[in-house]
């Protein structure tokens, strides 16, 4: 797990995953309205990223300005939707991964699912493998778009 501060101005990163608090027969609604009132916020703010739901665990990587991506910690933190938030990445960054997605969402998969929880049942070795996961996830997500 790597954590920097996340001070100044520069381009800050944040990746974390946490289990969904809703029952599921709410929580894809939750997360539909999630994705829509982030994507405009996430714009006006200039951040960009990736966000898995699994059904009952979110992932999300998160950059953008530092004052930024701290304003959008802090909300989460607080936010009674997400509980076991777990940090594996938090600071700058020297470029973005995902600069064309205010938030590329795709939906719930089963594919990514699985190896979302394999990858906390097996242990994280290293933040890139969730990073690479949400790129290819929104990879085929693009791919598969009509």
């Amino acid at each position: 797990m790597t954590q920097l501060p996340l001070q100044g101005t520069g381009l800050a990163g944040w990746l974390y995953a946490s289990r969904c608090a809703l029952p599921s027969a709410w929580a894809q609604r939750a997360v539909d309205d999630i994705v829509a009132k982030s994507v405009p916020r996430n714009a006006a703010l200039d951040v960009t990223g990736a966000l898995l739901f699994t059904g009952a665990r979110f992932v999300q990587f998160l950059e953008g300005p530092a004052e930024s991506i701290v304003a959008i910690r802090q909300n989460i933190l607080a936010d009674r939707r997400h509980h076991d938030i777990v940090t594996f990445l938090s600071g700058g960054r020297a470029e973005r991964v995902f600069s064309n997605w205010s938030l590329a969402y795709a939906g719930p998969s089963l594919f990514v699912a699985d190896k979302v929880e394999n990858l906390f049942h097996i242990g994280i070795r290293h933040t890139a493998e969730i990073i690479d996961l949400l790129e290819q996830f929104v990879i085929i997500s693009e791919a598969n778009k009509p």
